[in-house]
């Protein structure tokens, strides 16, 4: 009882000690904004390297703007540094044909506080300087000051990524079930992937019917991923993933007359219902698969591979853990173009 007690007692002092701080921490900003907010201060432009004077005087008129827009008197821009007040200082560089915009705050007896933005070209600073201004006197990160239609090039600019392709698939496959008499079924596979040099990864409907006397029939969905052990023109990868599963086993066929079931004959299906000893079962499953992938090089491939389906779940009877070996046919496909070339 009593190491209840001070559990929950320092559950409420820790509370109340980060409620205390946090309110701390938001008066002393508060403070601090309102001592700068209530003083002249000027806007001192260092240096515009790669940016002509016309061009850096409008950037600082623009900033300068902001400022007076959330109650700082705001003086300059200007290009000697003042001795008196608070100075902002305003720089730009540029690198290849971004410019980086730098803004510091420099107040006496205050910590200095620095921000800085990329901007594609000087009009971007239009969405910029708002953004730029509110980091530097509410000492926020440039990513926290981003709203819609504040969005610069430079953020919005794609990002590079690993090439990789998009592939058609398709197979055949014999389908084997461990532990019955069930021998070698046909089997079929389409399906989507997306390749990189390394992995891959795809999703692919599979099914294997039989409608013969005690045989399994399955059919499954899956999404997974895919390994490849080096970036040659043959490739041996291993992989799995999950799939929904669904299987049964018929013990019975119908040869147009009769249902047939373990020796004995029943003309009526219904009747035959009654004493049927077959099951089916569907849930979720993992499957693994290894194997060589052939012609990566090209914009088609041709795969050899064993994969092991293993259902979460067992028939009524019987469990199935269903082992195929097949042969793969991708076909390279580019979003835009009809069919698969």
């Amino acid at each position: 009882m009593k190491i209840k007690r001070m559990f929950y007692l320092l559950i409420a002092t820790m509370f109340v000690l980060t409620c205390i701080m946090t309110y701390s921490t938001y008066a002393q900003q508060s403070t601090d904004s309102n001592v700068v907010l209530s003083t002249p201060s000027t806007l001192y432009i260092v240096d515009h390297l790669g940016v002509n004077e016309v061009d850096a005087e409008s950037a600082g008129k623009l900033i300068a703007g902001e400022f007076r827009k959330i109650g700082i008197p705001m003086s300059g821009p200007v290009y000697e540094e003042p001795k008196t007040g608070y100075v902002y200082r305003l720089s730009f560089q540029s690198l290849g044909e971004k410019i980086l915009v730098h803004l510091s705050r420099e107040v006496p007896g205050m910590p200095a506080i620095e921000k800085q933005i990329w901007i594609d070209n000087i009009e971007d600073l239009i969405k910029a300087a708002p953004r730029l201004v509110d980091a530097v006197v509410h000492n926020k990160d440039i990513t926290e000051t981003t709203e819609m239609g504040t969005v610069t090039q430079h953020e919005a600019t794609e990002l590079n990524k690993i090439p990789g392709e998009s592939l058609w698939n398709m197979g055949i496959f014999g389908a084997i079930v461990p532990g019955t008499d069930s021998t070698v079924e046909p089997g079929f596979e389409f399906g989507w992937s997306y390749e990189t040099p390394k992995y891959a990864v795809g999703s692919e409907f599979r099914f294997s019917v039989s409608g013969e006397y005690g045989k399994y029939n399955f059919g499954s969905w899956s999404i997974g991923g895919r390994y490849f052990f080096n970036t040659k023109n043959f490739s041996p990868y291993v992989g799995g993933g999950l799939s929904i599963f669904g299987g049964s086993y018929g013990d019975y066929y119908y040869d147009g007359d009769y249902y047939y079931d373990d020796g004995y004959y029943y003309n009526d299906r219904n009747y035959y219902d009654d004493y049927d000893e077959s099951g089916r079962n569907s849930g979720l499953g993992a499957y693994f698969v290894g194997g060589i992938s052939m012609l990566r090089l090209t914009k088609s491939r041709l795969k050899l591979e064993i994969r092991v389906d293993r259902p979460f779940f067992r028939l009524p009877e019987d469990d199935m853990m269903p082992i195929t070996f097949g042969i793969f046919f991708s076909q390279h496909y580019v979003p835009g173009r009809s069919g698969c070339w």
